[in-house]
Formats: C-alpha cells, sequence, structure tokens
C-alpha cells in the first residue's frame, strides 16, 4: 500500500466508532419504529374503527335464558351513550376549542406555533414547563402514554398525533375528546367527558348548555379539582370570560352572545351522573375479563359479556346490605357511636353450587362510600364458621359419630413445658357431657378442641386444604375454632361440597366474551373436583341442617327457612359475624363487621342471620335436599345419651352414621335411667347470648387474645425447635 493511501486511511478505533454508533442508531430507530407500529395497530383498534361507539352489553345467564343486564358504553362502562357532534350546539364544542386548541382545525395533529411557543418557555425554564399539546396529542397522551414529561414520550405524542390527524375526521377527533377529557371528581370516581360534567355541576344534558357554562366547563380542563365555582370563583370568571373572548375573535359567537354570556354568575347547580347498576358485580366482572383476556377488548368496546348473575337476588342483596347496617345500629348503640367513626360494612355472595355461577355479590354497605371488594380482596377469621371442615374430618376418621359424647368441661392444653391454653365457650358455661350432634349445633367451643385433640389437628388441616382454602394453616389447637384469616369466596366456596355430597364447584363470574363480530374471545370452562366422600358430607349435612332446626341458626325458622342448612361464624372476639349457608341450588355467605376490626359485640345470630334469612326468603330458589348416598346407616338414637333408642327413654331422633360406625348399646330407661340422666347428663341450656355487655366484651377479649397468643407462641416455639 502507498504511502498516500495510509495518510488518507481513518485510524481502526475511529472506524469502529462510527460503526458502532452507526449500529445504534439504526437498532434505536428501528426498536422505535416497531413501537410506533404496535401503537398504531392500537389506534386502528380503539378508535379508528369506531368500537369505542359501540356498546358493551351484559347479559345474565342465571336462569338459561338471556336477559340484559346492562348497556354500557366506553372504557369506563358509563350508562350514557357517547355525545356525537351533532347533538350538541357548535358553541360547546367551539368553546372547548377556545380553552385548548384554537387552530384545531388547520392543523395536522400537531401545532407548530404552539409548540414553538411552548420550546421557548421549556428553553427558559431549563426544563418541560409547557406542552403545547394539541387536541389530538392530548388523546393519545391519555388513551396510549404515561404522564411522564420526557422528550421521548414527546417525540411519540407528536407521530401518532399526526396519525391520528391523517386516519379520522375532525368531527371524529373531536367527539373522543368531548367524551374522555377529564373535569374533576365526584364521590371518589372521575368525572370524564362533557355529558357527565354537564349533568353534574349544571344537572342539564349537554345538548343543553348555555355559551357561558360551556365556557366555564371548558376553562376547568386546566385544575378541573381546583379551579371551581366553590373554591376559586375569581379564577373560574376570569378564565370564563378569556375563552369567551378568544370564541368571540373567531367569530364563534357575537358581541350580543358575549355580553350575555358575560352577565351570568359562575356557579354550579348540583346535579347527578348516571350510574351503571349492579357496581360490586360489575366491577368484579370487569376484573375477572382483564384477568382472563386482557383489557384491550374492554379498551375496543362493543362486547357481548354473558355472566352468571341473577339481577333479582343481586337486586334483594344490595338493598339488604344498605339498609341492614342502620337497623342494627339503631337496635346496639355501641353500633351507632362506632359508626360515626368508621361504617358497619355487610358483604354477601351467593354462588350456585351446580355449576360454580356467582348469582349475587356485594362487596360492601355502600359503593360510593366505599368500592372495596370485600368477598374476595378482605381476609378475616372465620370464627366457628371453620368447625364445620374439623367435625367433617372426625366423622371421616370413623373416630367420631353424631351420637359420640364429647366431654364439655375446662380443659387445658399442654402446649410446651412451660405453656398450656384454656379454651372458653361463649357464654362462659360448661354443660358436661354433650353428643357431637349438639355440640356442633350448638357451637361449642370446648367439646371442638377436645375433638380435634382426639383426630388430630393434622386431620384437621389436610381437610380444610381439600376443600381448596389457600392458606397454609398452622396446626394448632385453636384452628378449628377459627382463627386463620381466610377470604369470603374461598369460604362460600369451601362449602359448595355440602349440597353436592362431597364435589366442590370453583366459583366464577364470567361465562363467555364476544366482540362485536361475535368472535368469541373467552369461554369458562366448568371447574369441579371431588373433595370428601358421599357419605361423610351427607353426615355433615345433617348437622349443619341441625344447626338451623335446633342450633344457633334456629332464628332462619321465624323467615320459614327451616329446611335450609348452614354454620354460624361469630369470631372468638366478637369482631366478625358470619352464617354460611345453603340448599341445592345456592350457597349463601353474609360477613357484618368493620373494616378496621371494632368490635360488634353481636352474635352471628343477632348480625348475620337476619340479613341472610330476608335476603334467601326474597328470592326463589330449591327447597329439596341431597339423596342419602350408599354407606350411611339410619338409627334411632337417644339424643341425651347417644345410644341406641328403647322403650322407656326419652322420644328418639333419627340418627346417621357411616356404615359400620352406629352404637351398639341402649340406652338406660326407667327409674335407673333417669338416675343416670340426671347424674351424668343434666346440662345447661345452649343458648348463644345475642349481645354482650362492654365489660364482658373486655374481659373476654382479654382472655381470648392471651389464651390465643400463648397458644400460637407455644407452637411457633415447637416448630422452630422441631424444624417444621
Amino acid at each position: 500500500m502507498s504511502r498516500l493511501s495510509r495518510t488518507h486511511q481513518l485510524p481502526r478505533w475511529l472506524t469502529r466508532s462510527i460503526v458502532a454508533i452507526a449500529v445504534v442508531v439504526f437498532l434505536a430507530f428501528a426498536a422505535f419504529s416497531i413501537y410506533i407500529f404496535i401503537l398504531n395497530r392500537r389506534l386502528t383498534r380503539e378508535l379508528v374503527n369506531h368500537s369505542w361507539r359501540a356498546p358493551t352489553v351484559i347479559v345474565s345467564m342465571a336462569h338459561r335464558s338471556p336477559v340484559r343486564v346492562a348497556t354500557l358504553y366506553g372504557v369506563d362502562w358509563r350508562t350514557t351513550p357517547p355525545v356525537t357532534i351533532a347533538a350538541v350546539p357548535d358553541h360547546v364544542s367551539r368553546a372547548f376549542l377556545a380553552a385548548e386548541d384554537v387552530r384545531f382545525h388547520h392543523h395536522v395533529g400537531i401545532d407548530p406555533i404552539g409548540i414553538a411557543r411552548a420550546l421557548f418557555e421549556n428553553i427558559r425554564a431549563h426544563r418541560i414547563a409547557a406542552g403545547g399539546s394539541t387536541i389530538d396529542q392530548q388523546i393519545i397522551k391519555s388513551r396510549f402514554l404515561s404522564q411522564e414529561r420526557t422528550w421521548r414520550r414527546k417525540i411519540t405524542e407528536l407521530v401518532l398525533a399526526v396519525l391520528l390527524d391523517a386516519r379520522m375526521s375532525k368531527n371524529e377527533i373531536l367527539e373522543i375528546y368531548l367524551n374522555d377529557v377529564y373535569l374533576g371528581h365526584s364521590g371518589g370516581k372521575p368525572v370524564l367527558g362533557i355529558d357527565e360534567a354537564s349533568r353534574l355541576y349544571f344537572d342539564k344534558r349537554p345538548s343543553e348548555l348555555r355559551v357561558d357554562e360551556a365556557a366555564v366547563l371548558a376553562g376547568m380542563i386546566r385544575a378541573p379539582n381546583r379551579d371551581t365555582p366553590e373554591k376559586r370563583p375569581d379564577v373560574v370568571r376570569a378564565r370564563r370570560d378569556a375563552i369567551l373572548g378568544v370564541m368571540r375573535d373567531h367569530d364563534w359567537i357575537n358581541d350580543a352572545q358575549f355580553a350575555e354570556a358575560k352577565r351570568h354568575s359562575v356557579e354550579f347547580r348540583g346535579g347527578t351522573i348516571p350510574r351503571a347498576p349492579y357496581p360490586f358485580y360489575l366491577r368484579a366482572l370487569r376484573a375477572g375479563i382483564v384477568k382472563e383476556i386482557g383489557v384491550s377488548p374492554i379498551i375496543e368496546g362493543g362486547l357481548t359479556i354473558v355472566c352468571e348473575m341473577d339481577p333479582d337476588a343481586q337486586r334483594n342483596a344490595e338493598r339488604l346490605a344498605a339498609r341492614a347496617p342502620a337497623q342494627l345500629e339503631a337496635t346496639h348503640s355501641w353500633l351507632r357511636a362506632q359508626a360515626r367513626t368508621e361504617p358497619l360494612q355487610v358483604a354477601l355472595l351467593s354462588i350456585d353450587p351446580r355449576n360454580g355461577g356467582v348469582r349475587a355479590l356485594v362487596g360492601g354497605s355502600d359503593y360510593n362510600l366505599s368500592p372495596f371488594d370485600r368477598t374476595s380482596a378482605m381476609h378475616r377469621q372465620p370464627g366457628s364458621a371453620f368447625k364445620t371442615f374439623a367435625y367433617l374430618a372426625a366423622i371421616a376418621s370413623k373416630k367420631a359419630t353424631t351420637a359420640s359424647l364429647l366431654l364439655d368441661a375446662p380443659v387445658t392444653v399442654e402446649l410446651s413445658d412451660k405453656e398450656s391454653w384454656q379454651p372458653h365457650n361463649y357464654d362462659g358455661r360448661y354443660r358436661g357431657r354433650v353428643t357431637l350432634r349438639e355440640s356442633f349445633e350448638h357451637s361449642l367451643n370446648v367439646p371442638t378442641v377436645r375433638l380435634t385433640e382426639d383426630i388430630g389437628v393434622s386431620r384437621v388441616v389436610d381437610t380444610a386444604e381439600a376443600f381448596g382454602f389457600e392458606e397454609k394453616f398452622a396446626k394448632i389447637p385453636a384452628l378449628p375454632l377459627g382463627v386463620t384469616e381466610v377470604s369470603m369466596r374461598e369460604l362460600t366456596a369451601a362449602y359448595t361440597p355440602f349440597p353436592n355430597l362431597g364435589v366442590r364447584v370453583e366459583p366464577y363470574l364470567l361465562r363467555e366474551v364476544r366482540n362485536s363480530a361475535g368472535k368469541q374471545l373467552y369461554v369458562h370452562e366448568l371447574e369441579q373436583k371431588r373433595v370428601a366422600n358421599a357419605d361423610a358430607t351427607y353426615v355433615l349435612h345433617t348437622l349443619l341442617r341441625g344447626v338451623v332446626q335446633r342450633g344457633t341458626g334456629s332464628r332462619l325458622k321465624r323467615y320459614g327457612l327451616g329446611y335450609v342448612a348452614g354454620k354460624t361464624g361469630t369470631t372468638s372476639d366478637y369482631r366478625d359475624a358470619w352464617f354460611v349457608g345453603y340448599v341445592p341450588d345456592m350457597v349463601t355467605s353474609v360477613w357484618v363487621g368493620f373494616d378496621h376490626g371494632a368490635p360488634l359485640r353481636l352474635s352471628s345470630g343477632e348480625a348475620a342471620i337476619p340479613i341472610w334469612g330476608a335476603y334467601m326468603s326474597s328470592i326463589p330458589h330449591l327447597h329439596s335436599e341431597p339423596k342419602a348416598p350408599a354407606g350411611v346407616t339410619f338409627r334411632e338414637i337417644d339424643s341425651e345419651t347417644g345410644m341406641l333408642w328403647q322403650d322407656g327413654c326419652p322420644p328418639p331422633i333419627q340418627e346417621v352414621f357411616l356404615d359400620g360406625t352406629a352404637p351398639t348399646h341402649k340406652c338406660p330407661s326407667g327409674f335407673f335411667g333417669n338416675i343416670v340422666r340426671r347424674v351424668f347428663f343434666d346440662r345447661d341450656n345452649f343458648d348463644e347470648p345475642a349481645a354482650i355487655t362492654l365489660e364482658q366484651f373486655r374481659k373476654w377479649a382479654n382472655d381470648v387474645d392471651r389464651s390465643r397468643r400463648d397458644a400460637e407462641g407455644a407452637w411457633d416455639k415447637l416448630r422452630r425447635i422441631f424444624g417444621r
């Protein structure tokens, strides 16, 4: 190579640098192009195809024939259809153009003059202080991009704004803007679009807005929660008049209209925004759609959504959940006092055990005050409603039967060499020897703990986990008393095997989703699983029936519901009240309590059962019972001794047993039998206290908390010692 050619050759390091820079630039450009391509496809689906105008239809199939539940519009599921440019006076749309984008009809999606002005301000401020955004850019930013103020986001916004302007007419773009523009908050929810804003602030439709009212709404865009007539009337008036001036300067209104508009005061006349019905259910349904197929179909709109709601059941559930707190507070003064700090809450969930369809879902007493869904997001102690799984474990083990005698007397559970635990019954009383049925029906704690010791707490844990609880239960003696927190959804689903004789179904709200073209986007598949043998489950069913016939749920007979089955659940500290009950086509849970755990001081019979009873008596349902399966035996039993009945004993009851577990000895009768009964079976009554005094509650709560802490602490220590 000649000396001349070597002289003109670039250094190797410089050549490599240039190549590297070129590759980086190319890759960055390619990545940006792909990013724009993806967003442009979204732009086509969500805006250009106009699917956002098509309604989303919610259809119920709870009764097999389709029933339209709601017709909703837009990404946020409003009840009113989108506003069209043709349906509003020219001065409404022009007021917003005067406020936000006066050159809207003359630019190509971006406004060079506005950009130059914003660029000058940003350079002077050494940061992004102004945007110069057109209406096209505002739509792109709110629909597709984040709110971060960076150059990368701004460049993307500019490119997409030009694409939007090229692919849609000006009126179509303006319609999107007027339907989506953010204009404040009300009741914890955003006010979106001129339809909601005009109804809320002026109690009229957009087509009825005067020039000055349209200018007031347009002037709120920059700070809608701050610049209101109530908070800053002078600012609102000045902003309105400035917008009116722009409209006059562009000949959008004449001098007379300008003068007339300025004479009006700036004030709101309170109205309301039409809200979608069944808010808790629809919110849960929407969450299910997002989980299964993503949010894009909701944004695109035009869906047909098939759900499992029973509209009548849902309406009754909402009505009772809304009324119950005031009714309880009117009767119990301490609830009324506590409600001044936080509202008393009621949640209700109904599931069809035949297929898992959620028929009714109410996550709280007032959606507008608190949209928190307590049926799925809340975890609370189920209390005695959890005993069902301990007793099922005992029956299935064949170590106990419904007629087994349990001792209801003080017991000390040794947890370690130095620590012990003493469980108590709710009323602080003991009744001596009781049958397993009596213990379950009247929700006695002490016999339940003794029973669990006999069969082993591991059996209870295995049974509960098989029934679908997601928690990892600690193997502590207090477990069958319901001291572990669970969700209402889990607890309700865990009761579906009882009307199904051992088959659990997974709850669901969403059956099917189809897009505007009729294409199926999602279809539910039935999820069911056998979690217990039919014979043992049937025996437990008879115990759950007894709770209503004779036990803590007997108040339901006042509602004509003596044929249902279920279990009360008053937590050990009287903070939560539950009732979980069922008929062949409905498993329903009711919970009553305070979000932050303030004491109810009420039993479930006083707090939850009246709501459950009023709800179930207001909706149609099946009254039949499961048929006795193979593997069970019926016998006439002396209810006091748990022995086979014979002449000379008190009237018998018909009891059910797993084959081979029925008692073989007959009850003592005659004079000798009376002596035996008086000595060994003279019991106290089984009445559960409806409410307890504050002093009783404090003593009770302290004793229970201390016992529970001792139990859990000792078992934690043992687990650490033995490494399990």
